[in-house]
């Protein structure tokens, strides 16, 4: 009888909860589909996917035409600050969309501006060519500069950015953090900031932006210089950029364990100074000599840059010298042990190579102080 009772009230319970939602009845998401072709319809069945895929990719293409065509339909009013070998660069594709390019550098340019089509230049140390520079009622100020100049340069374009502070400004230094920091200090409250980064240069890319990786971060973009953007971006978009965006944090953390690790690498293999083509040269050695040569000629400042105003570049530094230590302890132990069957070797050379031990364990003080890690972004 007690059972009876106590079902009952379990029973009335269950209907309770369910009448106020609290027993919701379960759902499935569907399953797609798992069905397994034969062989014979295998070849078939991937041929039409491919062929859905090729037509998708065509359609995408042709919105992306379109998109660039629309946002191309106003010429931009570009200024370039520096107008040097990357300055001019950009400036030949901006002039191939057929946008108003207009320069200023420390010293003048007025010849290579003219060569690409710029329809002024001036000079960055004289105030009142900043001013004119800026009264040109420029859309976008694009920072070509180097990045041990960068906040100097701020300096020198703060009359021009006060009474023509609603342009847009961005950069396309090869460190984002220092980019941004010094911009959102340096520059007017209503001056929208967007930092960039074209992962290639005049040399990769010679032949075409096709594929190159484009990282960008809006990182203070007003309302009514959003469009203005838009058309900004869709130069590189339309160039075939691969267009990636993150965080100016995020992009330093890469670009420390690639970029400045390619960088330091083929100086540091540069520096050896006998490498230099043979007659029996393997294709992994063809690719060691292009960093070095690729590396070796951009600029000291450059790769300067990357180490000083990039946070992340020491520990990449930190790692490379304790891979090296390592590296050259487990070849000393090697030999050590092949000498004399395994017995300890009297050879002062090999003895004395061990003194290089003081170097992996000097790197692993300084790598346990710092707790840095070689991390990837998330």
């Amino acid at each position: 009888m007690v059972a009876a009772a106590s079902r009952r009230r379990v029973l009335l319970l269950f209907c309770a909860a369910g009448a106020f939602g609290f027993l919701a009845p379960t759902r499935h998401a569907a399953r797609p589909s798992t069905r397994v072709f034969s062989e014979s319809e295998f070849p078939e069945k991937l041929s039409a996917i491919k062929a859905s895929e090729a037509q998708l990719r065509a359609q995408l293409a042709a919105i992306q035409r379109e998109k660039a065509q629309v946002l191309a339909k106003r010429r931009l009013k570009i200024g370039i600050v520096g107008f040097g070998k990357f300055g001019q660069f950009l400036a030949r594709k901006f002039a191939n969309y057929d946008h108003e390019i207009y320069t200023i550098s420390k010293s003048d340019r007025s010849a290579e501006a003219e060569e690409v089509g710029a329809l002024g230049s001036y000079v960055l140390d004289q105030r009142e060519d900043v001013l004119d520079f800026f009264g040109r009622d420029l859309d976008v100020v694009v920072l070509a500069v180097s990045i041990v100049s960068f906040d100097e340069t701020l300096a020198a374009l703060r009359p021009g950015l006060e009474t023509h502070e609603d342009v847009l400004i961005a950069d396309v230094l090869s460190v984002k953090e220092h980019a941004e920091n010094s911009l959102l200090a340096r520059v007017p409250s209503g001056t929208s900031v967007l930092c960039t980064h074209p992962m290639f240069g005049p040399e990769s890319g010679r032949h075409g932006w096709e594929n190159l990786a484009f990282v960008y971060d809006r990182v203070r973009v007003r309302d009514d210089r959003s469009e203005t953007c838009e058309r900004f971006l869709s130069i590189f978009e339309s160039a075939g950029c691969k267009m990636v965006e993150m965080t100016c944090t995020q992009h330093d953390v890469y670009a420390a364990n690639s970029q400045f690790l390619t960088h330091l690498v083929g100086r540091m293999l540069g520096s050896i100074g006998r490498l230099h083509p043979t007659p029996i040269d393997t294709k992994g050695f063809e690719s060691v000599l292009k960093i070095v040569e690729t590396t070796c000629d951009d600029s000291f400042d450059l790769f300067y840059g990357l180490y000083r105003y990039n946070q992340h570049s020491k520990s990449t530094l930190l790692c490379l010298r304790k891979a090296l230590a390592d590296l050259e302890l487990r070849l000393i132990s090697l030999e050590l042990d092949s000498v004399n069957g395994g017995a300890a070797s009297d050879d002062g050379e090999a003895r004395g190579t061990l003194d290089h031990l003081d170097l992996r364990e000097t790197a692993a003080r300084e790598w346990d102080a710092q707790k840095l890690d070689w991390v990837d972004a998330k």
